[in-house]
């Protein structure tokens, strides 16, 4: 028994080096991605406190980066934020969320707090001067109607910084269809956030534009050659918007795009139905494809990945 034993044991000994040993023809299983893995995440800028919120798309360092901020029950929170194009005028593009507390409705719409912006450098906001008698609206992006969570925060929609050309009916009819939209689902209760950048293609103007009918200031809309009004503001040839909804760990996005025009045929009193508004329906990664942006780059890569690959009519309610 003992010589028996002997044998196995320098026959287990033998395995047991063998198993050891390294073997460079033969590569390990690599390890799956970590969840919270993310390549295109912004980095943390001195002085701001939301550039790694998920609205936020990549910034980009040619532009300015301004963050509007209020305090609300004693905490600080993002109301909005933008990139500024200084050589255009206007925005690349404005974010923001609606939750819990961004989602209420207990104010009205501040009319006259029409303001020149602060947070840019001096001589660098525009002014009434700049939309005055040029045939376009002051068309908001982050619109009065989604921040009336407090007077503060709804003040802040009426910066100049915030105004966009719009053609009148385009303002107050097709493009304020897609906000009332976006509003009713922010204000659902269907979701816990619902995250929204908006904007302008400050890289594609509409040039050489006349419009078919006076705005509301009764002046025709015009633009030159470089696609700026008459007054010197860049005016955007399409618009976009980039919804993120979140529920628990679920996530949802759908863009939307549409050009600049004044003929849709809806007004004030007549908005777009559901059936129409589809059509305008894009997937995100298809509106970065459209606008040159990077949306919702602080998400985790694999659910960035997932939610901006396509969009599904049945995860939002129309």
């Amino acid at each position: 028994m003992r010589k028996i034993d002997s044998f196995f044991i320098m026959l287990l000994s033998l395995l047991l080096v063998g198993c050891s040993g390294s073997d460079s023809s033969v590569n390990p299983e690599p390890e799956p991605p970590t969840t919270g893995e993310n390549t295109n995440a912004n980095d943390p800028v001195e002085g701001k406190s939301f550039v790694t919120d998920y609205s936020m798309p990549h910034l980009n360092p040619e532009n300015y980066y301004v963050e509007h901020t209020v305090t609300y029950d004693g905490k600080k929170i993002l109301n909005y934020a933008y990139e500024w194009v200084k050589d255009k005028k206007h925005t690349a593009w404005v974010a923001f969320s609606f939750d819990e507390t961004t989602s209420q409705k207990n104010v009205s719409r501040s009319d006259d707090a029409w303001a020149t912006d602060l947070e840019l450098p001096g001589g660098w906001c525009p002014e009434e001067s700049n939309h005055k008698s040029d045939g376009f609206d002051k068309g908001h992006l982050c619109a009065s109607e989604d921040r009336v969570y407090s007077k503060d925060a709804n003040a802040q929609t009426f910066y100049y910084s915030n105004m966009s050309p719009q053609m009148s009916s385009f303002n107050g009819g097709f493009w304020a269809s897609f906000e009332i939209l976006v509003q009713k689902w922010a204000r659902s209760g269907a979701y816990d956030k619902v995250y929204v950048v908006k904007g302008g293609t400050v890289d594609q103007l509409l040039v050489n534009f006349t419009g078919a009918r006076n705005g509301n200031d009764g002046v025709l809309p015009q633009t030159d050659a470089n696609g700026f009004t008459k007054k010197g503001l860049a005016c955007p040839k399409y618009y976009f918007m980039a919804i993120l909804s979140e529920k628990g760990e679920e996530y949802h996005a759908i863009g939307f795009w549409m050009e600049h025009r004044d003929d849709y045929g809806y007004e004030y009193d007549n908005f777009a139905p559901a059936d129409v508004m589809k059509t305008y329906a894009l997937s995100i990664d298809d509106l970065e494809k459209n606008t040159g942006l990077d949306f919702f780059c602080n998400l985790p890569d694999n659910v960035e990945n997932a939610v901006e690959s396509s969009w599904k009519e049945t995860d939002w309610t129309w």
